[in-house]
């Protein structure tokens, strides 16, 4: 056996820079949303002539089925085509492709980029604008009828948690349900015209909200205040609890 003494390890000596190894890394592509999937298989058919002017399109049920998706998904995906003009709602009927004859000349917003912080709070200006009246006309026209749609889409927002897609629908629904509830077509066509902007600036902040302790059960309790003001049936009170609503969210994503 050797009784000499062992010897420690030298410390290996590292310099204080040393030349990075190269990697062959590929750009990460987030991948497309549902919705945005069954937009571009339906936009693809109505203007390759595979489905021609005023045919009706397959029921909401038949859709979810086609494409394996949710209701929530197609429904966000038919409101954008609208919005688009590619296809029109005959109450009653069903979902029809546009005819050369009821297309009307699209009005665009011109946001370049709708997650860009500019675009996010010109979009929450017009919000503003639009969505607070919209909450002053429902107070003033609501039928028991809305007051209970409106009372279901927050138990779904109540009950939706960290469900980001169930969240962000319901949030968007009740929204275009107070429009629907103000009794003017002309404001719900631009609330339904939005449409697509406004999922992803909902989709935004409901993101951001998630990521911080409270804002979630924050920006419940607000839309809780717009729906008493509206069931209680005081326009004032319901314009101010809209507009601080959305002054509030833009606030929570920076924007102020």
């Amino acid at each position: 056996m050797d009784d000499e003494p062992r010897q420690s390890p030298q410390p290996m000596q590292l310099s204080r820079r040393t030349n990075a190894v190269k990697i062959h890394a590929q750009p990460i592509v987030r991948p497309e949303r549902l919705s945005d999937q069954v937009i571009e298989s339906l936009r693809s058919d109505v203007e390759s002539g595979r489905v021609q002017p005023g045919a009706r399109l397959p029921s909401e049920k038949e859709l979810t089925e086609s494409f394996n998706v949710s209701r929530t998904v197609i429904r966000e995906a038919i409101w954008r085509l609208q919005a688009d003009g590619l296809v029109v709602s005959r109450q009653g009927s069903g979902i029809y492709v546009t005819h050369p004859s009821e297309v009307v000349r699209s009005f665009r917003l011109g946001l370049q980029d709708a997650k860009s912080k500019t675009s996010t709070r010109e979009l929450y200006e017009l919000r503003i604008g639009v969505e607070s009246q919209a909450a002053s006309l429902a107070a003033q026209r609501r039928t028991k009828g809305d007051l209970t749609a409106l009372e279901k889409l927050l138990k779904v927002l109540s009950s939706s948690g960290h469900d980001l897609q169930s969240g962000v629908q319901a949030d968007v629904r009740f929204h275009h349900m107070i429009a629907k509830s103000s009794k003017n077509v002309a404001l719900l066509r631009f609330e339904e015209f939005l449409a697509s902007v406004l999922t992803e600036a909902v989709r935004l902040a409901r993101e951001n909200s998630s990521r911080h302790e409270g804002l979630t059960d924050l920006a419940l309790d607000e839309h809780v205040e717009i729906f008493e003001a509206i069931r209680q049936g005081d326009p004032d009170k319901a314009r101010t609890a809209m507009h601080e609503h959305l002054v509030r969210a833009q606030g929570r994503l920076g924007l102020l």
